[in-house]
């Protein structure tokens, strides 16, 4: 099996991944097993490919030794599932990419590749990085460079879910990790053909500050006119002490602890619910019906509230001069209406519409300025090969 693009975001909420096109997200859960419990753990087999998804179990050799994870929905129930979410999550060192990316891997050529062929080829795959773990070294090219190498080459996974059992060679050709957030401006100014997107007008005479909210920590990057790149190190920021699914976490137990057993699934019903008037959670077994809008929506507000000066504060501009905020990342659309409404009483409807904007495609708009410019890598090399 041949996969030309491999494009991924490794989310602390979801893994994201396009492959030559194909989109699809598994939660950000990894729970490893003893090999005793992992062996035992399936009483009941699949024979269909897409219920893998949901039955992720795989193993890997991780310095020398077997390790066994469950990944994505079925990890989600598990104890530590969701351990990560109020730390720092360095994807340079920590296993959960990795174990993320061969799961996917494994799930992809279960349902795209031929059953009696288990050797997997990527040509071009890419990543990112957060800006608060780039600045960790001098050169941020030094942080881009580990992660890149940790997908380069050969790998190998077996996939333990019963009735999908199989062994998978995987060789990564060429591996690529750029910088989270500055990567986007690339889906803001060209479409999937390459072309100018006629979106990107609005910005031609104004800095942008890409703003990227995600589950666990917050990236800013200050854009000159145009969609340009960044100047210099000092266009880059983060923040990192108000992570939204700490904030979730911190609302669960605060006010909606017997409404919702862990953070997990009162992020998905905000995100499931998050567009209607009421956000109405039903009791299945008794049918009562309670009205959570005003919790949540006012812990959204505060947030929003929290992320807007914060982002104004990482670059304050200068006088006489209009910066334009562009939101974007996992957590954009949950907190959209809100940046709406904060932005509009602070500064009125026209410079709210106008210079706060929620990207339409938030929550993939890294993943998609990725897949950009690894057409425009493919693009080249066709033409050298043309040559």
């Amino acid at each position: 099996m041949n996969i030309s693009r491999f494009n991924v975001d490794f989310g602390n909420s979801m893994y994201m991944n396009l492959i030559d096109g194909y989109y699809f997200e598994i939660p950000t859960n990894v729970v490893e097993l003893s090999e005793e419990k992992a062996a035992g753990y399936f009483t009941s087999s699949i024979d269909d490919p897409e219920e893998l998804l949901e039955r992720l179990l795989i193993s890997t050799t991780i310095d020398g030794k077997e390790r066994f994870f469950l990944v994505g929905d079925i990890a989600e129930k598990e104890v530590l599932g969701n351990n990560h979410i109020k730390k720092l999550h360095n994807k340079v060192e920590s296993h959960i990419p990795l174990v993320t990316f061969l799961a996917a891997t494994a799930y992809y050529q279960a349902i795209k590749g031929k059953e009696n062929n288990n050797e997997v080829t990527i040509e071009y795959f890419q990543t990112m990085l957060p800006i608060w773990l780039l600045k960790k070294l001098n050169k941020f090219s030094e942080m881009q460079e580990r992660m890149a190498a940790r997908f380069s080459g050969d790998h190998k996974v077996k996939v333990l879910t019963i009735g999908m059992e199989r062994e998978i060679n995987i060789n990564v050709k060429e591996s690529k990790c750029r910088i989270e957030s500055e990567v986007a401006r690339w889906a803001i100014k060209k479409n999937f053909d390459l072309e100018d997107n006629k979106d990107a007008e609005q910005f031609k005479n104004y800095d942008v500050v890409l703003v990227d909210l995600g589950g666990g920590t917050d990236d800013l990057v200050l854009l000159p006119a145009g969609l340009k790149a960044p100047k210099n190190r000092d266009s880059f920021e983060y923040y990192t002490d108000v992570p939204f699914l700490s904030h979730l976490e911190d609302l669960r137990k605060n006010k909606l602890i017997e409404h919702f057993d862990e953070v997990r699934a009162l992020e998905k019903f905000i995100y499931t619910n998050i567009n209607k008037s009421k956000l109405e959670r039903r009791d299945g077994n008794t049918g009562d019906t309670y009205d959570l809008t005003e919790p949540i929506k006012k812990s959204l507000k505060e947030y929003a509230t929290i992320k807007i000066t914060q982002s104004e504060g990482a670059f304050p501009a200068p006088k006489d001069s209009v910066y334009k905020y562009v939101y974007i990342g996992g957590v954009a659309p949950v907190i959209a209406e809100s940046i709406k409404e904060v932005a509009e009483e602070r500064y009125g409807r026209d410079i709210a519409e106008n210079n706060h904007i929620v990207h339409p495609e938030a929550r993939k708009v890294n993943l998609f300025g990725l897949e950009i410019l690894s057409r425009a890598e493919e693009a080249k090399r066709k033409n050298t090969q043309t040559v």
